[in-house]
This record gives C-alpha cells, structure tokens and sequence, in this order.
C-alpha cells in the first residue's frame, strides 16, 4: 500500500474529580506530535480542493507519533496547507496512543471519533469507550479527552459549543488496587 504523508455526569464536579484522581496518575500527560506528518492508508482516496477536505476510505489507518487510528472511513479537513481535524467512522474506530513513560497504551473505540489537531483533543460519539490504562474503563455515549492534560469527560459532562449534550448515562469500572509484592 502506497502511504500518503499529510497532513457529564449531570454536572457533578465531584465526578470529574473523582476520574482525575483516580487516573491522574494512571495517565500522564501525553507528548505532542501536532508538528509531525500525518501517515494516511486506505482503499480509496478523493480530494475535494474547493473545500479543503480529502476523504479516505476501506480499511483506514492513521498514524502521528505514537498515535495510531483504524476506521472505515476518515475525513481529513485542511485550510491554510494545515490539517485542522479529522472526522472518522467505523464500526467501531479505534485509536491508541503510548503515553511518555508508560507501558500500556491509552484505547478508545467509538462509532465516531473527531480530533482536532490544534487542541489535540478527541471527541467521541456513539457506543464510546475509553480505556485509560490500569484496568480501568469508561463508558457513555459521548466522551472527550484532552490527550496532552489526561482530562476527560463523559455523559452531560460533554459540550459541544455552550449546551451540555444530553448523551445517557455514564459508566466507570475501577481495577481493584494491586497487590503488592511484599504482602504474602
């Protein structure tokens, strides 16, 4: 394949906070990768110059740095010679990335998933899921998550402009805490 380089919980703040220390030190603030190419294969390609938006589609997978995205289809959108966002679906679409230091990837699926590239920002909607690491698991309909502040947000908790989305309920799945080796 030829690579083409391009490129809430009802408002309870206690909530958030809840999910920030639990997995503040789980995820760490992940390294930005804005300034690197932009790695796109796929099936199919059409370029829409008039409007600054290159679709790709069949089998599509995205890489920047560490991080990597598979979906059906993606929407790369361009101003300036700049990629600002890409728009992906699937059934699901799927994104990791390696945080600095870690192990274990941060995952998420979702049927959509949006990322700004200026932001660095994830928004993803329908049947969304993020695994932060650590064995732990958030579910809603609509979740985001700043990738670079491991900040994230589900449910009510997500606005998409000034209005909280009304998006269903939130679920969280805590690991059990470790045990240590000493303890026998």
């Amino acid at each position: 394949m030829k690579s083409i380089k391009w490129l809430r919980c009802g408002g309870q703040l206690s909530f958030a906070l809840t999910l920030l220390l639990l997995f503040g030190g789980e995820v760490l603030a992940l390294s930005t990768y804005k300034d690197e190419p932009i790695e796109v294969e796929a099936d199919g390609m059409e370029i829409d110059e008039a409007k600054g938006v290159t679709t790709y589609s069949g089998n599509v997978e995205v890489i920047q740095g560490s991080i990597r995205l598979k979906a059906d289809k993606v929407y790369v959108f361009q101003s300036a010679g700049n990629t600002d966002r890409l728009e992906a679906e699937g059934r699901p679409v799927y994104f990791r990335q390696r945080p600095d230091g870690k192990k274990e990837d941060v995952k998420a699926n979702a049927l959509r998933i949006e990322y700004n590239t200026n932001s660095e920002l994830l928004y993803m909607v329908g049947d969304a899921v993020l695994f932060p690491g650590g064995g732990h698991k958030l579910t809603s309909q609509r979740i985001t998550y700043d990738r670079v502040k491991a900040v994230m947000k589900a449910g009510a908790a997500v606005s998409r402009g000034k209005k909280p989305v009304k998006s269903g309920r939130v679920k969280t799945i805590l690991a059990p805490r470790k045990k240590s080796a000493a303890k026998k």
